[in-house]
């Protein structure tokens, strides 16, 4: 969708790109067959990932030179509105947010703060864009209807998609050798935070 298949990122990643944007919970959720039980499981689970991504935007933001900043804090602006949204349907669907990360939620928040100061920023763009396009395509291939119309919406919407195209845009035009080695990284945990959310 919209070339980001064509991305030498994406094709280089081979099936990874596949196993990351394709999961159970979401063929459940287009067959309106997804249990409570995972739904309410995946919101928990990717509210506190969405906590420790935050961080590593943060310290993204400020590692990047300030010709490429903007999209980058606004990308930090809009995860704050995003964190306001899952709290407010937390409350409202009266889901328990104070719950323990799970071990795979975890690994991967761990993985990006480990990242977002050991690697250069270049590295970190294409992080961030592996973080992004991965959500984009995988919620995109859902019908925005039924009762995660809303949730289906918020990733796959014409703003997001042009704010994904803005990251791809910046991790081409600052490359680094250890680009493709991080990218990969990331989808391996999307993957994996997919099957937890439906395996529990």
């Amino acid at each position: 969708m919209n070339g980001f298949e064509e991305s030498s990122l994406i094709v280089a990643a081979g099936d990874l790109w596949s196993q990351a944007t394709r999961a159970a919970f979401l063929d459940a959720i287009a067959e309106g067959q997804l249990p409570e039980e995972a739904f309410r499981r995946w919101l928990a689970q990717d509210y506190l990932f969405a906590k420790g991504l935050t961080s590593f935007q943060a310290v993204a933001a400020a590692k990047t030179p300030r010709g490429s900043q903007s999209l980058l804090i606004q990308g930090l602006v809009a995860m704050d509105h995003e964190m306001d949204w899952f709290e407010a349907n937390a409350t409202e669907m009266r889901i328990d947010l104070s719950v323990e990360p799970h071990r795979i939620c975890r690994r991967y928040v761990d993985y990006l703060i480990a990242a977002a100061y050991a690697q250069p920023f270049e590295v970190l763009l294409a992080i961030l864009f592996g973080v992004e396009v991965s959500y984009l395509v995988a919620w995109s291939r859902l019908k925005p209807e039924g009762p995660y119309v809303q949730f289906i919406e918020r990733w796959s919407n014409q703003h997001f998609v042009e704010y994904v195209q803005g990251l791809r845009d910046l991790a081409e035009i600052h490359p680094h050798s250890n680009q493709q080695q991080h990218f990969n990284e990331v989808l391996r945990h999307e993957r994996d935070f997919w099957g937890m959310t439906w395996e529990g």
